[in-house]
């Protein structure tokens, strides 16, 4: 039997849940559940004990978000199993599907999807956070981190013109503001009714920084996926009016994570490694090895 249902099945705030099912993870060795009761379906996070922090600033950000009316899940129960050494979240589940699931979309409806998407993430991006460094000190920090253990990989085709581009253009990032950022938005976090957009889900990865790093992921996923939807989430989010700005930072985000996804990939999910590196020269390309800041894809995408 399922050790980790075992515990959870004892625990008293879930004796009465049924119809329990181990829900598919990948980057995690910690499950996560959906039961039911009576009055619904609830979603269960586990966790080491040692996490149990971060877990509760997870939860009382989404206790927060959900006061402040945004379609996210809401936070029920946060509780410890110190005898196992794990904790566990409990959610109510949001009632739909992925976006991802739902692939292929037609071309209306994604860029619709994606709109909606970019409106929220323009409220998310408008919550209260903590102060917290500077995020350009934090970012560069973190990219020379990387650098220095890209330097153990096969390395892509043309880096260095991506390692010169960030040199020079790393100043782009100085300045831009701390705000909360979800850090993990892909159609797989996105839920739909089928027609419109109905939350954001697994806050697991939020951090506070620049909101147009939240956009890094359009770039690497939702383009492969459906370029109308990414074309959708940046029109949304900016209302149509899209600064031009944006696509100079945003560039500086992308390039620095052609770096950061081959060492991520090489480690934690080496057999997703030949992937990565097609869908990182197709970013090269999107953006004419970095010589354009606005990708090919948005630029000639037709809206009529």
């Amino acid at each position: 039997m399922d050790v980790w249902l075992r515990l959870l099945q004892a625990e008293p705030e879930l004796r009465s849940l049924t119809d329990w099912n181990r829900l598919a993870t990948r980057y995690t060795d910690s499950p996560k559940y959906t039961a039911r009761d009576a009055s619904g379906v609830f979603i269960i996070h586990t966790a080491p004990l040692a996490s149990l922090a971060w877990k509760k600033r997870e939860f009382e950000l989404l206790q927060q978000l959900r006061h402040d009316g945004l379609p996210v899940p809401e936070p029920l129960d946060l509780k410890q199993i110190p005898a196992a050494a794990v904790c566990y979240s409990r959610y109510r589940f949001l009632t739909g599907k992925t976006i991802q699931g739902c692939l292929p979309l037609c071309r209306d409806k994604a860029y619709r999807l994606g709109q909606e998407t970019g409106r929220l993430l323009q409220r998310i991006h408008q919550h209260e956070v903590p102060r917290a460094t500077e995020w350009a000190i934090r970012c560069l920090e973190k990219h020379k981190r990387y650098v220095a253990l890209y330097q153990a990989e096969r390395p892509l085709t043309d880096d260095s013109i991506i390692l010169s581009f960030i040199e020079r253009n790393i100043h782009l990032i100085a300045g831009r503001p701390n705000r909360l950022q979800h850090d993990d938005v892909h159609l797989g976090n996105l839920i739909t009714d089928g027609e419109h957009l109905v939350g954001l889900i697994d806050f697991s990865n939020h951090d506070v920084g620049d909101p147009w790093h939240d956009f890094v992921k359009m770039g690497l996923f939702q383009v492969d996926d459906s370029i109308p939807f990414a074309v959708g989430q940046v029109d949304g989010y900016f209302a149509g009016d899209v600064p031009e700005l944006f696509w100079r930072v945003y560039s500086v985000y992308l390039a620095m994570a052609c770096i950061s996804s081959i060492v991520w990939t090489s480690r934690h999910a080496p057999e997703e490694t030949d992937q990565m590196r097609r869908r990182l020269e197709r970013v090269l390309s999107d953006h004419r090895r970095f010589e354009c800041a606005v990708p090919i894809w948005y630029a000639t995408f037709d809206r009529t």
